[in-house]
């Protein structure tokens, strides 16, 4: 009798202790698009379980998102621009070029 009281709370005791046992989920990685370096290595690192990067080298790569304005200002006339380096060449040749 007294074999199956402690073998009783015995099993009470290990159900209470085990209450932290859950169902492990899976991320949603199919929110993040592979078109880009920077959108495949974050799939990746998710598929590993790792968080994405906030600051990547990848996300220089990405041309599409990285567009800078042009240097070339047509409002300009051309002999402002220097001829000393060689983006003020290339613009120079473009202003020419347009205004021709």
């Amino acid at each position: 009798m007294s074999k199956t009281i402690n073998l009783i709370i015995f099993l009470t005791s290990i159900t209470f202790i085990n209450t932290g046992v859950s169902a492990e989920t899976k991320k949603d990685c199919s929110q993040y698009s592979t078109k880009t370096l920077t959108g495949l290595s974050d799939k990746m690192r998710c598929k590993k379980g790792l968080a994405p990067r906030k600051n990547n080298f990848l996300k220089s790569l990405d041309w599409k998102k990285n567009k800078s304005k042009p240097s070339f200002d047509p409002n300009k006339s051309c002999d402002e621009y220097s001829t000393k380096n060689l983006v003020g060449l290339v613009n120079k040749i473009k202003c020419k070029r347009q205004n021709n």
